[in-house]
């Protein structure tokens, strides 16, 4: 019976020490893996890992790992152009949403670091009290009208605005003539509400007209809006004006839209508005240039290149060729800014490359009357793409190309340009209260 005894015994320590050898060959296979993967790291890798570890250890503050990541890649943003940047999971979100036209809120847009409004969003709570419009001033905030509180500095806006959620009503005070006047004002109270924007705004004989969408997601109508347009954009007689905001949400099909609406009223002039028009996606700049390429033969003609740091180039092409169904016997005119930019510039672009217009036609507002530098537009003639990561929610837009218009130009850091032949048209400002620079055009165009 011992002999017996001890024979269980010596193979019950067999079988432990087989396996504690076992784990400890575990161990050391996962930390010679765990080595062998830290040496095929880049250098700057292993050395931003080790600050992590060294400063999250000793550091007299604590520091989270979100915030040492989020510090890491704001200073990597520091390294790119300022067209690049990366997106939290949120941001992300929100840009997806803003390409959309889903948006929520009441419909401001300002111009950055002001309290001065540049847009009202057609189809947004704001722009249903037909009260307010680009020019005008948001110098005061409050949760109805007997509590308004001063917001005379964009940061003061800011701060006021976001004690407020969707939902909500808000009192806005506005004034048409200084940031900080509370005397000539006319205050409105909205309800913050999610949103589809409408980008482009015909008007002709009398008329204003845009698509408007119910938020489930149904196409837009074509709608008389004509009582909620506060400036004098309801053009008569041989005109017609389009206004294209953003080339965002449903620009192309709202544009589709508008030359239906041009060809039935049967007009001659055509005057596009792409004033503070920053861009957006190329695809919607490629539908609507098909309304514009008045000389070409293809189908669908090349309405821009993208040549790339490799050398590789990429066309980018008209969705037809709509000129003759729709602007054959017109004449058409362009107003733009320094703001006006990149899907703006390149659409500009393809429209002289094409002979529908040349730079006499192009109208660019100076406000700086008694200088004699040539005023331009904004000069953005690079492209950026959007990289998403799913793993994590997040992505980057990076700039990566350089563009170019059908005939060889680029335009980027110079604009296209009074001193190439386009005419400047003063104003005091890029978005006057009433618009007198669209009435000056007007003139000018006779």
């Amino acid at each position: 019976m011992q002999n017996q005894s001890n024979s269980n015994k010596k193979r019950t320590v067999k079988k432990v020490l087989i396996a504690v050898a076992a784990v400890a060959a575990a161990a050391v296979l996962f930390f010679a893996g765990y080595f062998t993967y830290a040496l095929t790291l880049d250098k700057g890798v292993r050395s931003l890992l080790w600050f992590k570890k060294t400063v999250q250890s000793d550091y007299y503050e604590e520091i989270s790992d979100e915030e040492f990541w989020q510090a890491a890649i704001d200073g990597a943003e520091g390294l790119l152009d300022r067209y690049s940047c990366y997106y939290t999971s949120e941001e992300y979100d929100a840009v997806v949403n803003s390409d959309k036209g889903i948006k929520t809120g009441t419909g401001m847009s300002f111009f950055s670091g002001t309290n001065k409004l540049y847009r009202i969003a057609i189809n947004s709570p704001l722009f249903y009290t037909g009260k307010i419009s680009a020019g005008m001033f948001l110098t005061g905030v409050g949760a109805t009208q007997q509590t308004i509180s001063d917001t005379f500095t964009a940061s003061a806006a800011d701060k006021a605005l976001a004690g407020f959620d969707e939902g909500d009503s808000v009192a806005l005070r506005f004034s048409t003539k200084a940031a900080d006047d509370t005397n000539e004002c006319v205050t409105v109270t909205v309800q913050l509400k999610t949103y589809i924007e409408s980008y482009v705004l015909y008007a002709a004989n009398g008329k204003a007209y845009a698509n408007i969408y119910e938020h489930d997601g149904s196409s837009g109508v074509w709608t008389d809006i004509s009582s909620y347009v506060t400036q004098d954009e309801t053009f008569t007689e041989k005109t017609a004006y389009i206004r294209l905001a953003s080339f965002s949400g449903n620009a192309a099909e709202e544009f589709a839209a508008a030359a239906d609406q041009y060809a039935a009223d049967d007009n001659s002039v055509l005057l596009l508005d792409l004033r503070n028009d920053g861009g957006g996606k190329v695809s919607i700049m490629q539908k609507i240039a098909s309304y514009f390429v008045k000389d070409a033969d293809d189908e669908k003609p090349v309405v821009m290149t993208a040549k790339y740091r490799d050398g590789k180039e990429e066309r980018y092409l008209a969705s037809g060729n709509r000129y003759g169904e729709y602007f054959a016997d017109s004449t058409m005119y362009v107003s733009a800014n320094k703001n006006t930019a990149s899907a703006s510039e390149a659409l500009i672009g393809a429209m002289m490359s094409y002979g529908a217009i040349g730079y006499e036609n192009v109208f660019i507002t100076d406000t700086d009357a008694e200088s004699d530098a040539p005023v331009t537009t904004y000069g953005k003639g690079i492209m950026q793409t959007t990289y998403y990561n799913p793993m994590l929610d997040e992505a980057v837009k990076l700039t990566t190309a350089q563009i170019y218009w059908p005939n060889g130009v680029c335009i980027h850091e110079k604009g296209i340009s009074t001193a190439d032949g386009a005419r400047a048209v003063y104003a005091e400002t890029f978005a006057d209260y009433g618009d007198p620079e669209i009435l000056k055009i007007l003139q000018e165009i006779g």
